[in-house]
């Protein structure tokens, strides 16, 4: 199955989780796609580790699923960056990939300096220079609908 969109993020918490959720179905409702067919949910799609599919199965799993998306949308939130979502992201970006982030994490950008300290600069870099970074679901969900409408035709998948 080709997934359009690979949605990265920590997968570590209930809230984590019912965020990723909540974000999948939101981005699926705007950009009238299916949530299940077309966003890949490593946690929901994938399996978990100790719970059947071992380390490299999930791993070469994510891996090949992140090369065949279009789209990456990660959670940015936390003191730091999620390591594995780093790496993902660092993926994508090497191919080519459309990137979005939303980091809701109000530390990573009230503050007042001019140029925010987080996330770290590899990450706004990756999300075309701080243009593809948000800090809301809905300011996500409009930008991200305009690029499935515009730039991804459904036909092919």
């Amino acid at each position: 199955m080709g997934y359009l969109v690979y949605v990265a993020g920590p997968l570590f918490s209930q809230a984590e989780r019912e965020f990723l959720e909540k974000m999948v179905d939101c981005l699926a409702k705007v950009s009238h796609l299916n949530p299940i067919k077309n966003f890949f949910l490593p946690h929901r799609d994938g399996g978990e580790l100790g719970k059947g599919p071992t380390r490299a199965q999930i791993f070469n799993l994510d891996i090949n699923t992140l090369k065949n998306a279009d789209i990456v949308v990660a959670l940015l939130d936390g003191q730091d960056v999620d390591s594995g979502t780093c790496i993902e992201l660092g993926v994508a970006y090497s191919l080519g990939k459309k990137i979005f982030g939303i980091i809701t994490d109000f530390r990573s950008y009230c503050t007042n300096d001019h140029e925010p300290q987080r996330p770290n600069l590899m990450v706004w870099g990756v999300c075309e220079e701080g243009n593809t970074l948000f800090h809301t679901l809905p300011e996500l969900s409009e930008s991200f609908a305009n690029y499935v409408k515009t730039n991804i035709t459904l036909a092919t998948r």
